[in-house]
């Protein structure tokens, strides 16, 4: 894996170093962003790089409240770094004009204004480069492009001097299309990274067989390729492959690899619905996330393990599992796990016909929800409460529920309808 990352990262270096290069326009599925995330975070993190960069992962929707998100962001931002320069006794950085927060302006205005302020306020010699990266497909690809070929065009023309943008086209490649057909424009580069599993496993492959690759990367290539195997349900290959891979994270002490196998050869168990076996392996990956005090992990592995004794109606032991997920997840700040754990404890407890119990759960977790407007996780957890009150013939509660509901599913098929959908 590791030789794939230093390509990706070769390739965005060579562009940040390019003196005629302004745009790089990635084409990347949704399920590439980690590794290519975690390589735009190696580039920047790296001691020979001085410029800054500032990264947006989010989601576009919106596009008044995509360019808000980030004036905010970088709002507080500033706001950090001024704490810390009068720490230094060092002047503070020009702050963020309140009329930024106006709405006086089209959006793609005052993206600009923003990407102008920061350049002022940054040190001439370090570039700002501005990644655009959203984790799932734009849907409003026109919108998308309204806001920021504007702003692209400035920015490629040199009206935002000391300033790059790496931008995850859309799905029809509209910027593709405006910047980089015939003909060719040496400021603009396109990038298709080969970081899909189909490629990545390719690579690493062939890297595993030479002489020469170090043994971690072979155990790596192993690991993906048993992932492909699970994939394809190919059972009995992925847990082979597993088992070679927890021998030689046992023999090395690796204890959080060999957490995470294990995890891994559980999870191969229950798709063939050998629960019991299972259950004896998320255990084992749980014992040992527990002795490295690794939260996450038990995190994560407690819901695997609650599903395993769910699946065998061995309704305390999964209570106890998803419950200690549940409190950990709070502890962790990982509201979309506390949610899937507190739905878990009322399925529980709904399916020990303790119904009462479950909706006083369903509703804990209806509440955070609405306290941290979570309204994808509000929507399922509304499902379950609609159910519930359907059950127990409650027609009043049952409306009010359902009011709630539809409000929610609105709201997000206003997003984006394949929220909903999924």
């Amino acid at each position: 894996m590791q030789h794939v990352i230093q390509e990706v990262t070769d390739t965005l270096t060579g562009f940040v170093d390019n003196e005629e290069q302004r745009l790089m326009l990635i084409e990347a599925e949704a399920d590439e962003a980690p590794l290519l995330l975690k390589s735009f975070g190696i580039v920047e993190e790296s001691e020979h790089q001085p410029d800054i960069f500032l990264t947006f992962p989010d989601d576009f929707n919106d596009t008044r409240r995509y360019v808000e998100m980030m004036i905010e962001r970088q709002h507080e931002q500033i706001e950090v770094l001024n704490n810390e320069r009068e720490k230094q006794e060092k002047p503070p950085l020009e702050q963020i004009p309140a009329e930024f927060f106006e709405r006086n302006k089209p959006s793609h205005e005052r993206l600009a204004d923003l990407m102008l302020h920061v350049r002022k306020v940054i040190e001439l010699e370090r570039q700002v480069i501005w990644v655009f990266y959203p984790l799932t497909d734009v849907t409003a690809e026109e919108f998308f492009l309204n806001l920021f070929a504007p702003v692209t065009d400035r920015v490629l023309a040199g009206g935002i001097p000391g300033t790059k943008i790496i931008i995850r086209d859309t799905p029809a490649q509209l910027l593709r299309w405006r910047y980089a057909e015939e003909p060719p424009n040496e400021k603009v580069y396109s990038y298709r990274p080969q970081v899909d599993f189909k490629s990545v496993m390719a690579k690493m492959e062939e890297r595993a067989k030479s002489p020469d690759a170090p043994v971690e990367e072979k155990v790596q290539a192993v690991m993906l390729s048993a992932g492909m195997d699970v994939a394809e349900k190919r059972y009995d290959d992925a847990l082979d492959k597993n088992l070679r891979v927890l021998g030689h994270y046992q023999k090395t002490g690796q204890k959080q690899n060999e957490s995470v196998v294990q995890n891994n050869i559980g999870d191969i168990y229950y798709l063939q619905s050998d629960y019991p076996a299972a259950q004896e392996n998320y255990e084992k990956a749980i014992t040992i996330a527990v002795k490295e005090e690794s939260q996450p992990m038990v995190m994560y592995q407690s819901i695997n393990a609650g599903n395993a004794l769910f699946m065998q109606q061995k309704y305390d032991g999964a209570f106890i599992y998803y419950d200690s997920s549940e409190k950990l997840a709070d502890i962790n700040k990982v509201l979309p796990q506390r949610i899937q754990a507190l739905e878990r404890m009322g399925d529980t407890r709904r399916a020990q016909g303790k119904i009462d119990e479950a909706i006083e759960i369903y509703e804990k977790a209806a509440d955070i929800c609405r306290e941290n407007k979570y309204t994808l996780g509000l929507r399922e957890v509304l499902e379950r409460l609609c159910e519930v009150h359907t059950e127990k013939r409650d027609q009043e509660k049952y409306d009010v529920c359902k009011e709630e509901l539809d409000r929610a599913t609105k709201e997000l098929k206003e997003i984006d309808p394949h929220l909903v959908e999924a």
